[in-house]
């Protein structure tokens, strides 16, 4: 055998090493930790009852409907990110890349709620509406990387800003007392905007973590567009040839706070890893060419 056999066996070695390596590093499918994560809501919304014709010229009258709300993400929410796992983390040193990042929350019947008062001829007629915003969804729009910073054994922090769609389904209802209720909607509503977003990437033998952290005042009197909200409301004949209107504009998101884990089966290696890896490959080689 040539001098020259070893260098090359060593040098095909090499790059398989590269090859595998750069080919084992994959993004992650991370599924949400259902029972860890807290998705925590303040919204409000201005609505309007007109009628026609206002006899007692007192219209249009107006409230606004407010609410909060402490939920759970749903199990269909994710994320998947590449740290260079299974075969390349190096300590974090490649940073972190978000292609899909999402929670979507059901929130609580009646977050927002409001009343008003309908003044008609011979006495004065309640009517109330509330709003129930039926589901809430963060997603990404964008790839998004960040740096990986240690803070502790097996944890780095990542932060940076992002863009995002804030998405859901408003369901109002308008209650006229011992009259009648009636459900309004669904209406979809969705806001494409540009926020911060900062958490945490942590594992050990076991597998690995991502976490989603929305600290309060990070997104704050958001404004949501929602669709033409104005529907007849029939009162009951309470006043022959007379009608309503009821209207509902102005959603914001006064302020969202979320903790949300996302986690992974796939573990960090430990130290050297790589390098017993690249070892054993040199000598599958050398070994195979002596043969």
């Amino acid at each position: 055998m040539s001098m020259r056999s070893p260098l090359r066996a060593l040098l095909a070695a090499g790059a398989i090493v590269g090859f595998v390596g750069s080919a084992w590093a994959v993004p992650l499918n991370y599924q949400v930790v259902v029972a860890e994560s807290d998705i925590n809501t303040t919204m409000s919304a201005a609505a309007t009852v007109d009628i026609n014709p206002d006899l007692l010229n007192q219209f249009p009258q107006f409230g606004t409907l407010t609410g909060t709300s402490t939920t759970k993400p749903t199990s269909s929410s994710h994320a998947v990110a590449d740290v260079g796992l299974p075969g390349s983390f190096n300590n974090g040193a490649g940073g972190i890349t978000f292609s899909q990042l999402t929670f979507t929350t059901l929130l609580a019947p009646g977050v927002m709620d409001g009343f008003g008062a309908i003044s008609v001829p011979g006495g004065i007629q309640l009517i109330a509406y509330t709003a129930k915003v039926a589901s809430l969804s963060i997603t990404l729009d964008a790839p998004f990387s960040s740096s990986l910073t240690p803070i502790g054994a097996g944890e780095w922090a990542w932060a940076g800003v992002a863009n995002v769609t804030i998405s859901g389904i408003l369901a109002p209802t308008v209650t006229i007392p011992t009259v009648q209720e009636v459900a309004l909607g669904p209406y979809p509503f969705s806001q494409a905007i540009t926020m911060p977003l900062a958490g945490t990437f942590s594992g050990d033998g076991t597998g690995t973590r991502v976490t989603l952290g929305i600290p309060v005042d990070a997104l704050h009197n958001q404004s949501l567009t929602l669709p033409a909200i104005a529907v007849p409301v029939d009162l009951g004949g309470l006043v022959p040839g007379v009608g309503g209107v009821f209207s509902m504009s102005g959603l914001v998101l006064t302020d969202l706070t979320a903790a949300v884990v996302y986690s992974n089966s796939t573990p960090i290696p430990e130290p050297n890893t790589a390098a017993l890896l690249a070892l054993g490959l040199v000598g599958i080689a050398l070994r195979r060419r002596k043969s």
